[in-house]
């Protein structure tokens, strides 16, 4: 591996490098969370308009994903980063200046191309910059951008719109991507090897309509009947393209998605807790500022106050729990991750009200979000630990291809039940808006407990 020629002073730059640039691609994922009161009213939109914002970039970086592995075997890695950052910043500059909300979902989109590239290259560096023995810390520090990243989100954006508008949620990012691309230009050192090999156009076009028919047809289904002509028409057209898309896999020499490290038991079970984990920590990353504004009535400003102590906790887990892995596994510290967010989600139904404190909801909050850092990395990297090092780019596109994928899934899953409380009542009603809150908290109570139960069995697959 080139990385084995790489000094400490150059292996520390690039791994900041390649940790910013992801932590700013994930951190515009769900920025505009605690902006969409805001952004609905300027272009008089509905909430789950609203919601393709974060799910249209949710779905391109799913769809770019797979293809990322072709990217870095066939490309230096410093070209690889350029041309996602560059992609990440046309999208930003499109989104500053949108004068409508079809331009911004453009914007959105663009952004969610570079995003999608962006963060398996993180993981990828990682994995090999660092020996076996320190992945657990190493993905401490991936944690660190993809757990921490959604959580700084609503409080900074909630200052930021307080004071400067919700357009300002754009402009930060912009100038920090041309610094960052500045700095790859001249610091940046190749750690992956290149390798011959072919890039199948048609697997491309059947996991683009695969994953943006079922995630359309899914988001449609909250606002019509099942067996709408178009509802389930793209269900069905998303869901045979999907599956053609895995049967070639299976059949090509070199495919674009490598689905057999699926036959790794362990490298599977992860897989699909790793959707758990992921489409609960985004759900409740998002219901709570919502909930705050829109129920509560407060403004954008405590919509992200409310959540900053969850943040800082979701920082300071992410690297606790890195070190844990490497001494106990991912086994345990996952077990007591999804109970946390059991007792969570669970209290959240029962004690939430529209005169709750910020104290109480705080609190909560913080502990679903220590819960959610026990998870998500660590759980991962006993999944690519299971492989050889040849297979690392195909693994961690793999796995993030799922993730994103049924995070997006589980994440318009949960908010669909406040959408539906929404729509009994013409105006926004606070109490109909909480008994959806309850619900979609309800839910993910559910979902937690089926990751507890999964989570056991992951050291026993592993030997």
């Amino acid at each position: 591996m080139t990385s084995s020629y790489l000094t400490n002073l150059q292996r520390n730059i690039i791994v900041a490098l390649t940790l910013t640039a992801s932590f700013l691609s994930v951190l515009m994922m769900f920025l505009l969370i605690t902006a969409f009161p805001k952004i609905m009213q300027e272009f008089s939109i509905n909430s789950t308009e609203a919601q393709w914002l974060t799910t249209s970039f949710m779905v391109t970086s799913a769809i770019l994903i797979p293809i990322t592995a072709y990217f870095i075997d066939t490309f230096k890695t410093r070209t690889v980063m350029l041309s996602a950052l560059s992609i990440f910043l046309i999208g930003t500059v499109i989104s500053l200046f949108a004068t409508s909300f079809p331009v911004l979902l453009t914007g959105r989109i663009i952004q969610g191309a570079g995003s999608g590239v962006m963060i398996p290259l993180m993981q990828t560096i990682l994995y090999l910059v660092y020996p076996r023995e320190k992945r657990g810390f190493a993905m401490g520090m991936a944690a660190m951008v993809i757990n921490v990243a959604p959580a700084v989100g609503p409080p900074l954006s909630g200052v930021l719109i307080k004071y400067f508008g919700w357009r300002s949620l754009f402009f930060i990012p912009l100038s920090m991507t041309a610094v960052i691309l500045i700095l790859v230009i001249f610091f940046m050192h190749n750690v992956t090897n290149q390798k011959e090999t072919k890039i199948d156009v048609l697997s491309i076009g059947l996991s683009s309509i695969g994953f943006g028919g079922m995630l359309y047809g899914f988001n449609r289904w909250q606002e019509t009947e099942l067996f709408n002509v178009i509802t389930f028409g793209s269900l069905v057209i998303g869901a045979i393209s999907l599956t053609l898309f895995a049967i070639r896999q299976f059949r090509l020499e070199k495919p674009i998605l490598e689905l057999r490290v699926l036959k790794v038991p362990i490298f599977s079970l992860v897989a699909f807790i790793s959707i758990l984990a992921f489409s609960l920590l985004i759900a409740i990353e998002t219901i709570i500022p919502m909930f705050v504004q829109n129920a509560q009535q407060f403004s954008a400003y405590y919509g992200g106050l409310v959540v900053m102590p969850g943040a800082i906790t979701l920082a300071v887990m992410s690297l606790v729990a890195g070190n844990l892995f490497d001494k106990y596994g991912g086994r345990n510290i996952a077990v007591i991750g999804f109970a946390l967010i059991c007792f969570s989600a669970i209290s959240y139904y029962f004690l939430l009200h529209l005169e709750s404190s910020f104290t109480m909801i705080m609190f909560l909050f913080m502990i679903a979000m220590a819960g959610s850092a026990l998870i998500n990395m660590p759980v991962m990297t006993a999944g690519i630990n299971a492989l050889p090092d040849e297979l690392i780019p195909h693994g961690t596109a793999v796995i993030n291809t799922i993730r994103q994928f049924g995070g997006t899934f589980g994440l318009t899953f949960i908010i669909s039940f406040i959408t539906k409380a929404e729509a009994e009542s013409v105006t926004l009603d606070p109490n109909n808006y909480l008994l959806g809150v309850k619900h979609a908290f309800f839910a993910s109570f559910v979902l937690a407990v089926i990751g507890l139960v999964l989570s056991l069995f992951v050291e026993k697959t592993h030997k």
